[in-house]
């Protein structure tokens, strides 16, 4: 460490700061009885008190720093060079116990080439044993200059300065040493002050030292707790697209970095399976594929690769890689780490020791660390990183494992099986398949009713459906509103006016009028004419006019007969069943073919149209030919729930339709008898449920002949 300007030994007020032996020690030091009094004049008291707040500042800022989240070197450089400073030493040295090693090591200094230690190998030597012993002991303690021999093997003090060491603490346990090398010559009481302060700042760097180590301990416990997450969920699946998928999400957690990618080996190139961050990667992105071309240079070197930005000391290929993916990502910090397929050796006596490579391990991919900001790494980051690729590598190289077992699903489905026959799980195993087996054996062996169901709805056996036989406006309605009246055959049911076709009857009879206006001009000319031209003129004329009105007649007379098509009539004898056929109709246009009324006759036979589904024709056709007598039919009105009525299956027509939500359907007649349902129920269109009995069928099928048939269908489109 560089000599440090503040620890002049010239100034004249750091050579008087300890004169006094008062001034060995802060203000708040309680005085000793008897302790001899200093008379000081007015000039050497402000002296000291103005030192004596110099040194307060000072043990402040310690205090300040201490408290500081900083690091050790930080704080060890700033709180040894105020001690020096406010002691006015030559200078000092803090020493700390390694964690690990245990052994005491130089942790910084000041002005230490003044001491003359670095000039003496031997003096270093004997200074070395007393810093040990004084570690092991933790006594503080003052050490006059020039003790110890070359020979002496518990160290002393080759200087020519005054050695005040004190222990940094932690509890009892002692981590390091306060060093100061003061001038000699000083008082007793002065040097027990130097001792005192010495120690008070002892107890500073010891806090310091618990917070450190209480901070490290919470670090190490939130790292551990990540890593054990992350070791958790990298295992926890053996599909190698969950895996990588964790290894990079969770890794880039625990790591702390910008991005991790995991590549996987495909034959011998490295293909990017997934980035943190991303559900899904463009596998043509020019950026993925440097990447993967990256991961596959570094595996094939079978070296990690770091780049902090420097090119210098790469190989050619990997320096082109690199200058390729830097490019495109501009990443300022790369780290590729090839995963390997370690495999245990056989004789590790600890399962839980890492197995180690030898060099000939099968490389199952890579893991790419990547930092946006930052152009190095720390050593945390660094152990970090190969923590995770360490397990990683295991869990990766044990997912392509089992993923590359042939039909691995078939021997996992064998597996669970096998494992319900073994131990006390066989009896409840066996009692389980027993039922199934019984269960099973009933519904396939016990007969069952089996019917298909439709829906329906009733319809009149014979019915005459009246049309408007012109466009026009139905001007009066006969019958009533209620769908009950009673027609007679060619009873007026209602009258039509059609202005078209007035104005067409008056046309054709104006036009007949003049045609037989021109016929007898033509007849008188004929009779008069002067000269044979002229009659035969004439009587041209006349035979054209003749047979003009000859045609407008036979037209008059198609229009006249259209005429009477505007009073509609009952074609039977039979009941109007339209409802509300006055609101409805009444002074409203109607277009030719548009349907008017239904007349329904008193004796008629009434069926059902049941709208039975195309999916179970096949069963219906099946049963029709197996019997041979006719089906019988059960059926519900929905106007008469919880009744059932029973009818015989008349036909099935031939063409399919779309009648309803339920799709293509054919529609199956039903005749049962009119008697048993009261007339007032027997209304066209009326909803009807009904089954169509078809045999016998295991209690299986006939309870889930759809599904078993939806099931089939999908198997015969599979295969």
């Amino acid at each position: 460490m560089a000599h440090d300007p503040t620890t002049n030994d010239s100034d004249p007020v750091k050579g008087m700061a300890f004169a006094p032996s008062s001034t060995g020690t802060t203000d708040s030091s309680p005085k000793r009885p008897g302790r001899r009094r200093v008379d000081l004049s007015d000039s050497d008291a402000a002296l000291v008190d103005k030192t004596r707040a110099q040194i307060r500042e000072l043990v402040q800022e310690v205090h300040q720093l201490a408290e500081k989240d900083c690091g050790v070197d930080e704080f060890y450089e700033g709180f040894l060079t105020r001690i020096v400073t406010a002691l006015a030493s030559v200078g000092g040295a803090i020493w700390l116990r390694d964690a690990n090693t245990k052994a005491i090591q130089l942790q910084c200094h000041v002005n230490l080439k003044q001491t003359s230690l670095n000039e003496n190998a031997q003096a270093q030597k004997i200074h070395g044993k007393l810093i040990q012993r004084l570690s092991e002991s933790g006594e503080p303690t003052l050490i006059p200059p020039g003790t110890g021999s070359d020979s002496a093997d518990s160290g002393g003090n080759p200087t020519d300065h005054l050695l005040v060491v004190g222990p940094i603490k932690i509890d009892s346990d002692i981590v390091g040493l306060v060093e100061i090398f003061q001038r000699p010559g000083a008082g007793p009481a002065t040097q027990r002050g130097y001792l005192r302060f010495v120690l008070q700042m002892c107890e500073i760097a010891g806090e310091y030292q618990s917070n450190l180590r209480l901070r490290s301990f919470q670090e190490q416990q939130k790292m551990w707790t990540q890593l054990e997450r992350f070791v958790q969920l990298i295992h926890r699946k053996l599909d190698v697209n969950d895996t990588v998928y964790a290894i990079a999400n969770e890794g880039r957690r625990l790591i702390d970095c910008d991005r991790v990618s995991v590549a996987t080996m495909q034959g011998r190139k490295c293909v990017i399976k997934t980035v943190s961050g991303l559900d899904a990667i463009e596998r043509r992105s020019e950026q993925v594929k440097t990447l993967g071309r990256l991961a596959t240079a570094v595996v094939q070197s079978k070296s990690p690769l770091w780049y902090f930005g420097d090119r210098a000391g790469l190989a050619p290929r990997l320096e082109k890689r690199i200058n390729e993916h830097v490019e495109k990502s501009h990443a300022r910090m790369i780290a590729v780490i090839p995963l390997l397929d370690v495999k245990p050796s056989a004789s590790d006596d600890d399962p839980f020791e890492q197995a180690q490579p030898s060099g000939t391990e099968k490389p199952v991919g890579a893991m790419i660390i990547e930092q946006l900001n930052e152009a190095s790494a720390s050593p945390l980051l660094k152990d970090r990183i190969e923590i995770v690729a360490t397990h990683a590598q295991t869990a990766l190289a044990n997912s392509i494992d089992h993923q590359s077992i042939f039909l691995m699903p078939l021997w996992k489905a064998i597996g669970k099986t096998a494992q319900q026959f073994r131990g006390s799980r066989l009896i409840r195993t066996a009692s389980i398949l027993g039922v199934l087996a019984a269960v099973i054996g009933f519904l396939s062996l016990f007969p069952y009713p089996f019917s298909l169901g439709a829906r329906g709805s009733l319809v009149p056996e014979s019915r005459h459906e009246i049309y408007a036989q012109l466009d026009g406006i139905l001007t009066d309605i006969k019958v009533s509103n209620t769908g009950d009246s009673m027609v007679e055959k060619d009873q007026l049911l209602a009258t039509m006016a059609s202005s078209t076709l007035e104005l067409q009857i008056g046309d054709v009879e104006g036009r007949i009028a003049q045609a037989k206006n021109e016929r007898r001009i033509a007849e008188t000319g004929k009779t008069k004419g002067s000269d044979a031209d002229e009659q035969l003129a004439y009587a041209s004329q006349f035979q054209r006019a003749n047979q003009t009105i000859t045609n407008l007649e036979n037209e008059l007379a198609v229009k006249l007969r259209d005429r009477e098509l505007l009073e509609v009539r009952a074609p039977i004898a039979g009941q109007v069943v339209n409802w509300q056929v006055r609101q409805n109709l009444l002074r409203r246009p109607v277009r030719f073919g548009q349907h008017l009324m239904t007349v329904v006759p008193p004796d008629t036979q009434w069926l059902i149209e049941l709208e039975m589904p195309e999916r179970r024709l096949a069963h219906l056709s099946r049963a029709m030919e197996g019997s041979s007598e006719v089906l019988t039919v059960t059926f519900a009105l929905l106007s008469w729930p919880g009744k059932e009525f029973e009818g015989e299956l008349v036909s099935v027509d031939q063409k399919l339709d779309v009648y309803s939500d339920e799709g293509n359907a054919a529609l199956v007649r039903v005749r049962f008898p009119n008697d048993v349902i009261p007339t007032e129920l027997l209304r066209s269109g009326t909803r009807v449920t009904g089954k169509v009995h078809c045999g016998t069928q295991p209690i299986g099928y006939a309870l889930f002949y759809e599904l078993i048939e939806t099931v089939k269908s999908k198997w015969q489109f599979w295969f």
